[in-house]
């Protein structure tokens, strides 16, 4: 017991540490003026906007899963091809975006025609798809948007336009000031004709649909159970990446798994590949975040899933879904995992990771771990007309069309379909 009270002191006497050196670091930043314009008021120019550390936090945690770009040449986009997404974001739209928000106004409510308007009417702009809502902060206040377009005029930030998925609102601000340009590798980008779905005739989807002329080519991935053979050595493993005390914990066997217990801390390891933690209702915390802030508690959520998902190879890439406040107070965390930006339904919750948070300190979490791997395989998929055909036959006009694997445990190959996501 004295060890485990060891353990947990020095936890909080890091935790401490840590904050103090964050306010240490944030009071040097203002001293040096980081934050101010890098080109300095003294030339009488507006200077790009470095990074806020909350944007630069928040949003390197994310990748978009599609994107567009409009040039003078034309318009190139990527979806559902993770690597060519990945790659037009760090070429230098990453920090577009990052600045942008750090140096917008105050955002006001606009209308959909009025992102429609910007998209047609602007010289050039940049369109980031993160599937789900990310956290920015604009005027003090933290936001959600799934969507941005970033406008420009002569290589030059103007507006900003973003997309609440949960609200299903659209809101725009101006910059306050700063000049950001645009990344010279925009124009050496091939057009392939992107467009979004208002601006396809007879096609009733959300406006905000990233269109390709081509349809998408899926792959097909093979799919097992990581804990389907594992032994007491990597059981072992295991448990002391999760802070647990082999030698001091209670190990038994159950029908379904491994139960272990240590105080009144219980962590199971089933079987079916799915991990659960309950954590005891009084008394220290083994898992503490840094605040009970929403952003902290993703980023204690994110170190759990990285140790336990450090030694299982697959090509999956987990994504923050929804950060909830629960009827009790407490908050909901959950994560899904992307195939090639495609989602991956898991059973009937359709999450791979739920994790619930009591301030500060995590009560429990329930992970499914699952191993994917890429085939050299393709699978079939129709084109968003017919995929939209379908829908409103079935009465699901006008309703956002996803690719998605649906794993279920029963199989051990995964081919992507069409479904429907219902708003909010």
């Amino acid at each position: 017991m004295m060890e485990k009270l060891s353990r947990r002191r020095l936890d909080r006497i890091e935790n401490i540490l840590i904050a103090l050196l964050t306010c240490t670091a944030l009071f040097l930043v203002g001293k040096t003026g980081l934050f101010q314009a890098v080109t300095g008021p003294e030339n009488g120019q507006g200077g790009a906007i470095a990074f806020s550390g909350f944007q630069g936090m928040v949003l390197s945690r994310e990748t978009p899963v599609g994107m567009m770009v409009q040039t003078a040449q034309g318009r190139y986009g990527v979806r559902y091809d993770q690597q060519a997404a990945d790659d037009l974001y760090h070429s230098g739209l990453e920090d577009v975006l990052i600045q942008t928000l750090a140096a917008m106004d105050d955002p006001k409510s606009v209308s959909q025609e009025a992102w429609q308007q910007a998209v047609t009417q602007a010289e050039s702009w940049v369109c980031y798809d993160f599937l789900y809502n990310v956290s920015f902060d604009s005027s003090r206040r933290e936001r959600e948007g799934r969507i941005f377009l970033v406008t420009a005029k002569d290589g030059r930030v103007e507006e900003i336009y973003y997309y609440n998925q949960e609200t299903g609102e659209y809101a725009a601000s101006r910059l306050r000031d700063g000049e950001i340009p645009l990344p010279e590798a925009m124009d050496r980008l091939t057009p392939n004709g992107g467009q979004f779905a208002f601006e396809v005739e007879e096609l009733e989807l959300p406006a905000y649909m990233m269109i390709l002329p081509q349809s998408p080519t899926c792959r097909v991935y093979q799919v097992s159970n990581p804990l389907a053979e594992l032994d007491s050595a990597a059981r072992d493993g295991f448990l002391e990446k999760l802070d647990f005390n082999t030698r001091a914990s209670s190990v038994y066997e159950s029908a379904d798994g491994t139960v272990i217990r240590e105080g009144a801390d219980t962590l199971r390891i089933q079987k079916d590949g799915m991990v659960s933690f309950h954590g005891s209702d009084n008394g220290d915390a083994r898992y503490r975040a840094l605040s009970p802030g929403h952003t902290d508690l993703r980023i204690k959520a994110e170190e759990i899933l990285d140790q336990i998902l450090a030694d299982i190879p697959s090509d999956g890439r987990m994504c923050c879904q929804k950060v909830e406040v629960l009827e009790d107070g407490s908050v909901e965390l959950t994560f899904c995992c992307l195939l090639d930006g495609a989602e991956v339904r898991l059973w009937k919750e359709g999450w791979a990771a739920r994790f619930v948070f009591r301030g500060m300190d995590l009560s429990s979490f329930e992970i499914c771990l699952r191993q994917y791997q890429v085939t050299e395989a393709t699978c079939a998929i129709l084109p968003e007309r017919q995929a939209a055909a379908a829908a409103k036959a079935m009465g699901q006009m006008g309703k956002e069309l996803r690719l998605c694997y649906r794993d279920d445990g029963s199989g051990d190959r995964l081919s992507a379909v069409w479904v429907v996501r219902e708003p909010g």
